[in-house]
């Protein structure tokens, strides 16, 4: 089984979403966390519904990492105690070891003290009832955001034509652009857009950000070039669909 995500298209995977858990936390991942992910939109797979019956649990747990975009780490103290984590984390840290493509999301629903090989890794931070919903749709937007960009133009396509403006610019990401007075600009201009879309945006927006200081601090190198390139191309489909203009035209292309 191959286990490198760089070598699979993003279109072939089955699942947006794969959902690590314990047993104990299961009413919690039916009622808030799977609800929420499929209204959004997104196919979760999950063990109870979607593991494959006679199979040994290691396969099917191995199968579910490999085709999900995503693994959903939710983090309580007894998700750190049940016997699986430890080889889920490690399978997905394997076929991503950098974390380049972001394919870990850690949850963290109870306070509780990270693994060594958590700790390097942002969660959402799910412990505050009054942020609750406001994070539940950074994590929707925050997945729906790091699709292939071939997944990234067939849903947008499909929410709005695309008009001749926008099928007549190029999307060109060459250059030597000021990223930063782009995303300033473009951060503006979005203001008044309701707080899916500006979610969106910071979510594209920190992903850049990152991006430009990963490349500061240990130097340009092909994996960092070809993450901006795919960072910008959805920028730039961002801004036609909500601003009617480029994200390198905003940066003074």
């Amino acid at each position: 089984m191959q286990s490198s995500v760089k070598s699979k298209d993003y279109e072939n995977f089955t699942f947006d979403a794969f959902i690590s858990y314990s047993s104990r936390d299961r009413d919690w991942v039916n009622d808030k966390l799977l609800t929420a992910l499929e209204t959004g939109g997104l196919k979760a797979c999950i063990d109870y519904r979607d593991f494959e019956i006679g199979v040994p649990t290691l396969t099917n747990i191995e199968q579910a990492v490999e085709k999900s975009r995503k693994t959903l780490l939710v983090l309580t103290p007894s998700w750190l105690n049940s016997q699986w984590t430890n080889f889920e984390t490690l399978l997905v840290q394997t076929s991503d070891p950098a974390a380049q493509a972001r394919r870990i999301l850690p949850l963290m629903v109870i306070k509780t003290e990270l693994p060594k090989r958590l700790e390097m890794l942002t969660y959402l931070d799910l412990t505050d009832p009054g942020e609750f919903d406001l994070q539940l749709r950074r994590l929707i937007n925050n997945i729906n955001n790091t699709c292939g960009v071939q997944e990234i133009s067939r849903q947008e396509s499909d929410v709005r034509p695309t008009s001749t403006k926008a099928s007549n610019r190029a999307y060109d990401i060459g250059g030597d652009f000021n990223y930063l007075q782009g995303l300033a600009v473009m951060k503006k201009q979005l203001l008044t857009v309701d707080i899916d879309t500006r979610l969106a945006f910071e979510s594209l927006n920190a992903r850049l950000q990152e991006n430009i200081r990963d490349e500061k601090l240990f130097g340009s190198s092909e994996t960092v070039r070809n993450e901006r390139n795919r960072i910008v191309y959805q920028l730039n489909r961002f801004g036609l669909i909500h601003l009617d203009n480029t994200f390198n035209e905003m940066c003074g292309a």
